[in-house]
């Protein structure tokens, strides 16, 4: 298949994109991070890293996906260290560890780890060089919220398709240790559940083939992951109206939320999705929430952040409880340089 993409080299295709994402950014990525010499790896700046004995904060993923440039959640109130890996492929455990051995003080670091196999497996194998050096690594699996991936009562094989309420990096900078934060991912993970949609395909960019292929022109997937995986099941195309009852349906009858509650809710576009569909479908999908269901939607998020030009979306909705919203509240100690 013939690659219609813009690029110079597919060899250097992701340590390109990683430079020009960093000079978009400017000076906002500068300012609090830099990027390792050659390598994929952002860490804070020396002046905005934590204070020794506070848990440090580090992970990353595979290259290929539309949103803000890697390592731009490396900040006060955001993550210590970010490695970015080759596309839709988890950085090597080589690559994890160089990260690990740049922030380390001797304070606990905790890896965020995606539920994908070559995530986890690269991960473990980094936490257990990693640990022979002495360095006390943890691991915290982000996963037990997307429905399309496993079946109610088996949370445990699910991929962490669409967290709502990211509070670790709030508090590791208030110093909570290692147990608190991974207890309060797990507790924010239950309290969401999340849904995919693929709508048309994307072509992966360095082998020119298509990501979610073979649909026909008058269907979508059900349940797909950012990468487009595929489910196995098809539906054909409905109205807006009917697509956002649907999901909102799946979602609420995997996790049952008396009418009336606050919910927040979350629409991610797959990279491909115009702004004109996601504004149509977060309409009636608001509309269903709040008129039909009786929902108070006091937190929301639309964006188009995804993979390559993949149409689709990721849909999610969470319940925050009193201990969430607290530190959803909480601000970031005055510890830093003023900006």
């Amino acid at each position: 298949m013939f690659l219609k993409k813009i690029y110079n080299d597919l060899d250097t295709l992701v340590d390109e994109s990683i430079a020009g994402g960093r000079l978009l950014s400017l000076p906002d990525s500068d300012k609090y991070s830099m990027l390792l010499p050659n390598s994929r790896i952002t860490v804070r700046r020396e002046k905005y890293r934590k204070p020794k004995g506070l848990v440090k904060l580090t992970g990353g993923g595979g290259a290929g996906h539309e949103g803000p440039p890697g390592g731009s959640f490396c900040r006060p109130g955001g993550m210590d260290a970010a490695t970015t890996g080759d596309i839709f492929a988890a950085p090597s455990a080589r690559q994890m560890l160089r990260a690990i051995e740049a922030i380390d003080d001797g304070s606990p670091i905790l890896m965020g780890v995606a539920n994908h196999a070559g995530d986890i497996l690269n991960a473990k194998l980094c936490a257990q060089m990693a640990l022979a050096k002495g360095i006390d690594v943890h691991l915290n699996i982000g996963y037990g919220n997307d429905v399309g991936s496993a079946p109610k009562g088996h949370e445990d094989e699910r991929r962490g398709g669409g967290g709502l309420f990211n509070v670790t990096g709030i508090m590791a900078e208030n110093g909570c240790s290692v147990d608190e934060i991974i207890k309060m991912s797990r507790h924010c993970s239950e309290r969401c559940r999340s849904f995919g949609v693929g709508i048309r395909p994307a072509i992966h960019p360095i082998t020119g083939l298509p990501i979610m292929g073979g649909m026909g022109e008058d269907e979508i997937e059900l349940g797909i992951g950012v990468h487009g995986e595929s489910s196995g099941r098809r539906m054909k195309l409905p109205r807006s109206r009917e697509l956002a009852r649907f999901v909102c349906d799946t979602l609420l009858e995997d996790m049952p939320i008396p009418r009336g509650e606050d919910i927040a809710v979350s629409l991610g576009g797959l990279g491909g999705m115009t702004w004109t569909e996601l504004n149509i479908l977060y309409k009636d999908i608001y509309e269903y929430l709040t008129y039909d269901l009786g929902y108070h939607i006091y937190r929301h998020s639309a964006r188009n952040s995804g993979t390559q030009e993949l149409g689709g979306f990721i849909f999610a909705i969470g319940v925050p409880d009193d201990e969430i919203r607290k530190w959803m509240a909480t601000p970031i100690p005055d510890i830093y340089p003023k900006d």
